[in-house]
């Protein structure tokens, strides 16, 4: 593949990122093993999740918090050949959850508080015992 393709496919996978984190305001990073992060309508979480990257936000609508969260390599596209990321819109009822999985055993927990007032986010390990 070209170096141009490849420097195209590296700024996708930026914008991207980037087009969630300025609409979500500030994105404090959640570290792998972190209790519950609490998360405000429209304001964004980073979060690293196994050899993932993820920008995650929510807002209040039909008393649900509707999740954007949008996860790319955190190569971040160099090899040409990676995903420009991928975006998720979940609808999250109030007492639900919703997990994300990624490789290497870790996931990333978003939770739907009382109301839909607010959410709650963790980076855990799916694989207690590893070798």
């Amino acid at each position: 593949m070209s170096k141009t393709m490849k420097r195209l496919a590296a700024v996708g996978v930026m914008g991207v990122l980037a087009a969630g984190a300025v609409y979500a305001g500030s994105t404090p990073k959640v570290d792998l093993g972190s209790s519950h992060e609490i998360m405000s309508p429209g304001h964004g979480l980073s979060l690293d999740i196994g050899g993932k990257h993820a920008i995650g936000y929510f807002e209040t609508k039909d008393n649900a918090c509707h999740l954007t969260v949008v996860v790319a390599d955190v190569s971040g596209g160099e090899t040409g050949l990676d995903s420009p990321g991928t975006r998720f819109v979940v609808p999250v009822n109030p007492g639900k959850g919703v997990q994300v999985d990624a490789s290497a055993g870790q996931s990333a927990e978003f939770f739907c508080g009382p109301g839909a007032a607010r959410m709650t986010a963790r980076v855990f390990d799916r694989a207690p015992y590893k070798s």
